[in-house]
């Protein structure tokens, strides 16, 4: 799927004479597709032109996993993905979500989606946020989302299915058990850490079934606490350093993206008692005030 995409990464490299740095790649579970470890979510995007000059800047410098969704700035993200990927979407694996919870809901925001981003076929559609049972239940159930999802995958629409949840692990270990979903998108940082852990239970669940892992969130509760994280390494090394296949990082600049980056590029796995150390580090402040993603109803 990417090789047409690698081999013009290579030319403009060749052009401008600056070789593209490599970022560690890990297998993206069972689907045949090796995920950069670093890869660029779209919750917080700023305006059309940066999101789409830091969308090429990530691409240019190994990364290839996009991850985005309708819900994300009310469509802008989708949309600026879809600049992109109208002219290089052999050069990324691309992901997007639903939050409908209906059949037909799930299989109209594909078709949309698929507008949006301006392309035959999404890579990975995620069922999005399923926090709660009942949720769960609509969504496995008669009607529900994942029968529009089946019906989008037998039509070609979209290759891959997975789940995304934020709050309570049980419920994303219970769905693994009523749908064969491919991948998993949840929590994972220092912080997570101390509450409703996803990194306990329900990842090594994931990874033994062989799904793809993907982390998030690792530097957002260190940003509402502390307004501005000052050295963010040890909050992805942390990251990274769990058996995930690829962290989603979001952006709310270009220059982030460079941050980002060069962590990755740089990456070296945490050692158990630096793991700790950092957990220890954030005690204090791993709340559900914080972490608002925690709160339950």
């Amino acid at each position: 799927m990417l090789a047409a995409g690698t081999a013009a990464l290579a030319a403009r490299a060749g052009a401008s004479q600056e070789p593209v740095p490599r970022i560690a790649r890990r297998p993206l579970g069972r689907m045949g597709f090796e995920a950069s470890i670093y890869s660029l979510g779209t919750a917080e995007v700023p305006a059309l032109d940066e999101t789409v000059e830091a969308i090429d800047l990530a691409l240019d410098h190994g990364v290839n996993y996009i991850d985005t969704a309708p819900s994300y700035q009310e469509r802008r993200a989708e949309q600026a993905v879809g600049v992109v990927a109208k002219r290089r979407r052999k050069d990324f694996f691309l992901a997007t979500k639903t939050l409908a919870r209906d059949a037909d809901g799930a299989f109209a925001e594909v078709r949309e989606s698929l507008a949006r981003l301006q392309c035959e076929t999404i890579d990975l559609l995620q069922v999005h946020a399923v926090n709660d049972e009942a949720t769960l239940a609509r969504v496995l159930g008669k009607g529900g989302a994942l029968e529009g999802l089946d019906k989008a995958r037998r039509e070609g629409l979209i290759r891959h299915i997975g789940i995304t949840g934020h709050t309570r692990p049980a419920v994303i270990a219970k769905a693994l058990d009523e749908y064969p979903f491919e991948s998993i998108l949840v929590p994972i940082s220092a912080a997570d850490h101390h509450l409703h852990d996803f990194a306990g239970d329900v990842v090594p669940k994931a990874v033994e079934r062989g799904l793809a892992v993907a982390g998030m969130k690792s530097l957002k509760g260190v940003e509402n606490h502390a307004g501005k994280v000052e050295d963010a390494a040890p909050f992805v090394r942390y990251a990274l350093s769990a058996p995930i296949s690829t962290l989603t990082i979001g952006f709310r600049r270009i220059s982030d993206v460079r941050a980002n980056l060069e962590i990755a590029r740089s990456f070296t796995p945490m050692a158990a008692e630096q793991r700790a150390e950092l957990e220890r580090s954030v005690a204090s402040w791993a709340s559900a005030d914080v972490l608002w993603w925690k709160r339950q109803a």
